[in-house]
């Protein structure tokens, strides 16, 4: 036998067990990938049913399971959620979860098609319906299996129910959500810190006939905020007194919005006062005030004579740019406080209590 014939046959059985154990591994990866998918489909449904307990009813159908080898892909076919006793309901056209075996804190979800919402606004029951062209989502969940991070996108969102019968568009929604508070039994967030979160909107457009004054397109609309303060479980009314009671603060760290002539970016604090009314200290840049007033009185949301003393003070307060562009306010304050919102001296508005 030839040197070479004898290293091929003394290294043929290293080589029949590296092949062996890959066979092995993925003959047990595979076992476990088609169990665990077994397992996830009825892990769904019994969390669902486990969810009557809290007041909701949670619809799923049959989950239908894939994406091996590498991920779960779990389908959902007109999932549903009916929380009535908690002021709301959902329906949905199809969604699909995905997550990798070995990270179960994290999912990646997709969707598209109609959704339906309901709620209910303390008075009557509201129809919310929209259609979305393509969505996607991400979310974490901490230790706890709360969700920490949600991040969403969307894209070429038609929504109809929310202005009469009109339907409104939205050409991209952004929006992230972080819970960066700790829990106390599962019940109240961390004292000094609960959670931010920030929307981005592109290019809405208003139904027919509203906003005539301003226009029916909003370029943009962004805000990002943090919110400080206790905020118990359960009741939505009983959890915001709460809120307010313990200090609660919220933080707007940025708010843009560009509607026709209205260019607005401020910045401030915000909390409630004991009738439930905002109490706020914001700092704006504000240009196209002239024009808003004007559609403040078109919708007799002003009087005339504040108006025009409103346009008069913050004509003289106002910056005029060389190039004979509208004035803008800078830098101006912006406060509410007893039932009023103030820019300047000036009182814009009158704010109502918030209403649970």
């Amino acid at each position: 036998m030839s040197k070479l014939r004898y290293s091929r046959f003394k290294t043929m059985p290293l080589v029949l067990s590296i092949v062996g154990g890959i066979v092995i591994a993925i003959i047990a990866y595979t076992a476990y990938w088609f169990l665990a998918a077994d397992e996830i489909g009825e892990r769904i449904v019994g969390w669902a049913e486990g969810q009557r307990a809290r007041g909701m009813i949670i619809e799923t159908g049959e989950p239908e399971v894939g994406g091996y080898p590498l991920q779960f892909e779990v389908f959902l076919r007109q999932p549903s959620i009916d929380h009535s006793s908690g002021g709301w309901a959902w329906q949905g056209e199809g969604i699909t979860v995905s997550f990798h075996p070995w990270k179960f804190n994290e999912f990646d979800l997709k969707f598209r098609g109609r959704n339906d919402v309901r709620y209910f606004d303390g008075e009557i029951w509201h129809d919310i319906h929209g259609v979305v062209e393509d969505g996607t989502a991400w979310l974490r969940l901490n230790d706890q299996r709360r969700i920490e991070n949600v991040q969403v996108n969307l894209s070429q969102v038609d929504v109809g129910g929310l202005w009469g019968e009109g339907l409104a568009s939205v050409r991209q929604f952004r929006a992230r959500a972080e819970r960066f508070g700790g829990y106390d039994e599962g019940e109240r967030a961390n004292a000094s810190a609960f959670g931010s979160v920030g929307v981005e909107l592109e290019s809405v457009e208003l139904p027919p006939g509203f906003g005539e004054e301003m226009g029916e397109e909003i370029e943009f609309l962004n805000f990002d905020f943090s919110l400080y303060g206790p905020i118990p479980s359960g009741d939505t009314a009983q959890a915001v007194r709460v809120w307010r009671d313990e200090g609660g603060t919220l933080e707007l760290n940025s708010f843009r919005v560009r509607w026709g002539p209205l260019g607005i970016e401020t910045n401030g604090t915000i909390s409630l006062d004991g009738e439930m009314r905002p109490i706020a200290a914001l700092t704006a840049d504000i240009i196209g005030y002239g024009d808003v007033i004007d559609a403040l009185i078109m919708s007799n949301m002003i009087p005339l004579g504040d108006a025009f003393l409103a346009k008069v003070a913050f004509n003289v307060i106002a910056d005029k740019p060389d190039d004979g562009g509208p004035p803008v306010l800078r830098s101006v304050p912006v406060t509410a406080q007893d039932g009023g919102l103030f820019v300047g001296p000036v009182t814009v508005a009158k704010i109502p209590s918030l209403n649970f």
